[in-house]
């Protein structure tokens, strides 16, 4: 995966660790949505490298799917934070930066 610093990647097939962060902020999304999901999948994902790693996530969360802004702050402990979250995307729906 080449990423040129502060640019954002092409769209990958989501990793072990990409579901890993998706889990650690589950809470986080359910709040921010009012939902629980007992379908909650990382299924694609994009990144943007910068001294802060950024991404947007494509999850399947059952009959639709969420883009999540996730930003993971590599400190002693890393912070992970989800600044925005999407809902109601369908499989087709290209990973776009979003506020």
């Amino acid at each position: 995966m080449d990423v040129l610093m502060g640019e954002w990647s092409e769209t990958y097939p989501a990793t072990d660790d990409i579901q890993k962060i998706c889990d650690e902020v589950k809470g986080k999304v359910e709040a921010k949505t009012g939902r629980d999901y007992d379908e909650y999948k990382a299924v694609l994902y994009r990144v943007k490298a910068t001294e802060i790693k950024e991404y947007i996530i494509k999850v399947n969360a059952g009959n639709n799917y969420l883009h999540l802004w996730v930003t993971y702050i590599p400190s002693i402990p890393p912070t992970i934070e989800v600044p925005g979250v999407q809902q109601n995307h369908k499989w087709n729906d290209p990973l776009k930066p979003f506020n």
